[in-house]
């Protein structure tokens, strides 16, 4: 039976009073038993160690991320209540859930008007040429596409 990550194999009974080849089948019975604990915390550990390597794995735009919230973490700010303005200069990167860059980037809102956005390649970051960087939506769908639209497209335009 399996109680808390280890085999337990019910009472113990005191050896003592056991003849001598139960007390043999006993320890083996204790060895195999400790096994197959041992066995059991290995697997418990590889999968925490899987886990801690799939977080490691982190997308460039959530490395980014993580850079600006610990220059963010570690500001000495003057005087809590006083204005935030020296966070507007920095670039807070817009991740997907997937870990993409989404493609439309923004600035922060400042003084009620809306933040400037541009578009982006979704798996770089770097800003596309020729888009545009507006106050409202770039509209980021007409300068992003993917491999296959580019071939579509390519293979419209040869004669």
């Amino acid at each position: 039976m399996l109680v808390d990550n280890n085999l337990d194999a019910g009472p113990v009974v005191p050896v003592d009073f056991l003849p001598k080849k139960t007390r043999v089948v006993l320890k083996d019975w204790a060895l195999l038993r400790e096994r197959a604990n041992d066995q059991q915390r290995f697997k418990t550990n590889k999968n925490h160690e899987d886990k801690k390597n799939v977080r490691q794995s982190r997308s460039l735009c959530q490395l980014q991320l993580d850079q600006v919230l610990e220059r963010i973490s570690i500001m000495h700010l003057p005087d809590e209540r006083a204005p935030l303005e020296h966070l507007y200069a920095l670039h807070i990167p817009n991740c997907d859930k997937s870990g993409s860059f989404n493609p439309k980037q923004c600035k922060m809102s400042l003084n009620g008007q809306r933040g400037e956005c541009w578009c982006v390649n979704p798996s770089t970051g770097k800003s596309i040429p020729g888009s545009p960087t507006v106050r409202g939506d770039p509209e980021c769908h007409l300068y992003n596409t993917t491999p296959e639209e580019e071939r579509r497209s390519h293979a419209v335009r040869a004669p």
